[in-house]
């Protein structure tokens, strides 16, 4: 996977909520998505014992607020909410990034729009990544 930049402005946020058509579309993509996770082979065991659906809803809410569709978000940041995780190291992170691209193209979301979510997301990186192992 080529490197991925690591800033992404509200507007493109914006732009990429309307482009995937709304809220409802929002959460398919998402519920796909973290069902995906959930089941593969590199990433699925930090799923166990998790509702998926649940876990994509709690995403739902974060994103909302980064692309301007609400005002506030009731949850963890990002860093906080994978603590009581096992390591997150880079692979497993970049699984993440692939599964959620290959999602994304699966529902017909333009290489741009794409690009821009994929750069929100690695903007987490280095709060989620361990650099302890």
């Amino acid at each position: 996977m080529k490197p991925i930049e690591k800033t992404t402005s509200r507007s493109e946020l914006k732009n990429l909520y309307q482009e995937i058509g709304g809220e409802e579309r929002l959460r398919l993509i998402l519920q796909d998505f973290y069902r995906r996770m959930a089941t593969d082979i590199l990433v699925g065991y930090f799923f166990m014992g998790k509702n998926p659906d649940e876990v994509a809803e709690k995403q739902m809410e974060f994103l909302l607020k980064a692309m301007g569709q609400s005002d506030s978000y009731p949850g963890k940041s990002p860093a906080r909410a994978h603590q009581q995780l096992a390591p997150i190291l880079a692979g497993h992170f970049d699984r993440r990034l692939r599964l959620l691209e290959e999602t994304l193209r699966d529902h017909g979301i333009q290489d741009s729009s794409i690009r821009v979510w994929l750069r929100f997301e690695n903007s987490f990186r280095e709060s989620i990544v361990s650099s302890s192992l």
